[in-house]
């Protein structure tokens, strides 16, 4: 099933923020790789736009439309450089949203286990005599969700809502 991109009107049904085509040429100008199969490279890339959709509740502003499948686009939403914000256009996707879907993409390529849904323990063996007693085997799994420090280091522009007593004001 190809990718279906945002293109800044809030599709309901959009699964990423970028074109294979242009994820491809992205990751690449770094020395990365995306799978080289195409349906693995797409479905990289949706769970890459999932993943930089995890931080959501940091942007600001609000989603463009209800019905949007994806954070971007948004109302009132603005980059942080220090002291300077400067204003994302209600119709525009960041840079630092495609890039941060990118990075999520090459680890999903590599079949890193992102967010994985079991605590990483798995019973070798369980035994009842007075006391329960149970033993676990080592499965390879965390159980603990992965940072992707380089998808997050990309969205930090966009992460300066929330937390401490900041307050954005507009002039109107």
């Amino acid at each position: 099933m190809a990718l279906v991109v945002e293109d800044g009107t809030g599709l309901a049904n959009a699964d990423s923020y970028q074109s294979l085509v242009d994820a491809r040429a992205n990751a690449n100008a770094l020395g990365l790789n995306l799978p080289a199969g195409e349906v693995d490279a797409e479905v990289a890339l949706r769970n890459g736009a999932r993943y930089a959709d995890r931080y959501e509740r940091r942007f600001s502003g609000s989603r463009l439309v209800d019905t949007q499948a994806l954070a971007y686009p948004r109302k009132d939403s603005y980059r942080c450089f220090g002291n300077n914000s400067i204003v994302v256009a209600s119709d525009a996707i960041p840079n630092e949203m495609i890039m941060a879907q990118v990075f999520a993409a090459v680890e999903y390529g590599k079949g890193t286990d992102v967010m994985p849904v079991n605590d990483g323990k798995s019973i070798a063996s369980n035994e009842v005599v007075g006391a329960v007693k149970q033993s676990y085997f080592d499965n390879g799994k965390t159980g603990k969700s992965i940072v992707i420090t380089k998808s997050v280091d990309a969205l930090s522009p966009l992460l300066c809502v929330g937390g401490g007593f900041t307050v954005r004001t507009k002039r109107v």
